[in-house]
């Protein structure tokens, strides 16, 4: 959405404001979908749970265009109240709204698998592996979008991606299993409750499930420890740059040096290279330390996240200070913030493996997730309206978000604890 949302304001003539609204209520619906994806990941088959997620996120995108369609461009001026607004976009909000739901199974049902796929020390490789591809997603999506925008047009590029989600589904429940356990190999009655390999269970297991979860669900226990909140501090520091980058990055470099469509997108690819790139770094380097520096598991997590977010606040608050002149001055300072803050992936990113155990991790992960995705949804409708107010001064855009990010670490590295507390 974020390289289609270029021809899609110049086709319905749509202000910075508009474009944050629909770029951010993405994200309300992953936060509205996270607690639930964490619940059903904790007691019912994470693959499964992903399956339906692709199913439904891959028909949202292929109905993005239909109700796209819809908006009255007539009515859309840059100063438009929110009502004329959503009377205008409502469809398009909405359909963006359910994608964004089903997204929200996705990290809790990883973070489900990497529990007990993974080794405790291979955690933070395994997390940011996961992460990394996140990138080079983003990355392919920034080198294929401009040229099937040329080729067939905005509408048909959402068709494309839309069947490709649908037929990638289909290897994904042929061939995932949820344990690398096998029946034949270990029995299944040792195998972890929630995600037993018996395939014949009955009908009132869905039941039992349910009350466990109301039962035994660790609530209070989770929303008081330090360490958690902790978490939860850098975890939304980092996804109001994170939404932004994705949000914002190709318009910026549209509107700050007049570049088309493919030169911004090719100009944002080389953050996501970073990203990849720099998550697997931290990720092997975090678990080398660990299985053979006998670091302490608190101070690496600490280390890594604070190179996270103060590396990153560093090149934003110089991009800050002086908005480049030349577009590649500006897309080396925003690559060297993305790499950094990747670092991500060997602090908070793995704590949720060692902070709780198999059952509930993916749980942990959405409670952890939640506020940062509203503060991130938050972010990206306030650079909107900052761009529309401030005529378009991207100086103060970065500078917001390298100071949220100092705020956002000084918790972690106060109160974080490496130590085990949900089982």
């Amino acid at each position: 959405m974020s390289i289609a949302i270029l021809p899609i304001s110049k086709e319905f003539g749509l202000s910075d404001s508009v474009k944050g609204q629909i770029s951010s209520v993405f994200s309300i619906g992953y936060g509205l979908g996270a607690i639930p994806s964490g619940l059903l990941v904790a007691v019912f088959r994470p693959r499964y749970i992903m399956a339906v997620g692709v199913a439904f996120w891959s028909f949202a995108t292929i109905a993005t265009p239909l109700t796209a369609n819809l908006i009255q461009s007539d009515a859309l001026w840059p100063t438009a109240a929110v009502a004329t607004v959503a009377t205008n976009i409502a469809p398009l909000l909405s359909i963006r709204a359910v994608m964004g739901l089903a997204e929200s199974v996705v990290l809790p049902s990883i973070q489900r698998i990497i529990s007990v796929w993974v080794d405790p020390e291979k955690k933070s490789l395994a997390i940011a592996t996961v992460f990394g591809a996140f990138n080079s997603g983003t990355m392919l999506a920034y080198l294929i979008s401009p040229g099937l925008l040329e080729e067939f047009g905005w509408r048909n590029m959402f068709y494309l991606y839309g069947a490709a989600g649908l037929i990638l589904l289909v290897p994904w429940v042929l061939f995932t299993q949820d344990t690398p356990y096998t029946p034949n190999s270990l029995d299944s009655s040792i195998l972890p409750a929630a995600i037993n390999d018996d395939e014949h269970a009955e009908d009132g297991d869905f039941w039992e499930k349910l009350a466990d979860l109301r039962n035994n669900t660790p609530w209070k226990e989770m929303y008081k420890s330090p360490a958690i909140l902790a978490m939860t501090a850098a975890h939304a520091a980092n996804n109001w740059g994170l939404y932004n980058s994705l949000a914002w990055t190709p318009t910026f470099y549209s509107e700050q040096y007049g570049l088309n469509v493919r030169d911004s997108a090719l100009l944002s690819i080389t953050p996501s290279i970073a990203g990849a790139l720099g998550g697997v770094l931290a990720g092997f380097t975090a678990d080398r330390l660990l299985a053979e520096g006998g670091w302490d598991r608190t101070t690496v997590r600490k280390i890594f996240q604070g190179i996270s977010l103060l590396g990153s606040a560093a090149c934003l608050l110089t991009l800050s200070n002086h908005i480049p002149e030349k577009a590649s001055t500006a897309q080396a300072l925003l690559t060297a913030a993305v790499g950094l803050q990747a670092f991500n992936a060997a602090g908070y990113g793995a704590a949720n493996q060692e902070k709780a155990g198999e059952k509930w991790s993916g749980l942990l992960y959405s409670l952890t997730s939640l506020p940062g995705v509203a503060f991130g949804t938050l972010g990206v409708y306030a650079t909107g309206r900052l761009l529309d107010l401030t005529g378009q001064d991207w100086s103060i855009v970065y500078g917001l978000t390298a100071s949220i990010n100092i705020v956002g670490v000084i918790p972690f590295l106060i109160w974080f604890d490496g130590k085990k507390e949900f089982d």
